[in-house]
């Protein structure tokens, strides 16, 4: 019964999450005049130290108002690569993301102690992947899609 209740916990925090948070944008337009290298400024309430290269954004830190956080790869459309993105509630994401969502391969870490590690699109488990509890041992494994476990495995 126990297992049953955290598994229900579980899956309604995932669906919440997977739906609701996501990732703040990144302010493009200092990148299209700033000259090859590593720049530290502020603009539109968001700190940056990054590097750029012809006029993109390619890595770096960026703190956001609200308290995010992020480090890593970074593109012409915002957080694209590899790099770990972290949320004011301490909730955090490793791994990759396209266009300032999760996309691909990596692991969410909830406040709650759970975890989601696997594949990505768009913000929303899709793929191959494992759901830990608190205590880090595997509750759901299988395949997902848009969300929802459709396949499971043992």
């Amino acid at each position: 019964m126990r297992k049953m209740s955290i598994l229900v916990v579980l899956c309604s925090g995932l669906s919440l999450f997977t739906y609701g948070q996501s990732m703040n944008a990144v302010p493009l337009k200092a990148a299209k005049i700033l000259p090859n290298g590593w720049h530290k400024f502020q603009l539109q309430g968001v700190l940056f130290d990054v590097e750029v290269i012809d006029r993109v954004y390619v890595k770096g830190n960026i703190k956001w108002s609200d308290g995010s956080l992020y480090s890593g790869s970074l593109g012409s459309k915002g957080i694209s690569g590899r790099g770990t993105y972290t949320w004011p509630n301490g909730e955090r994401y490793e791994g990759s993301s396209r266009n300032n969502k999760r996309h691909g391969k990596g692991t969410m870490y909830y406040k709650n102690g759970t975890k989601f590690s696997g594949k990505w699109r768009e913000n929303i488990q899709h793929g191959k992947g494992k759901l830990f509890d608190v205590n880090n041992e595997v509750v759901q494994h299988g395949i997902w899609e848009m969300g929802t476990l459709k396949n499971k495995q043992k």
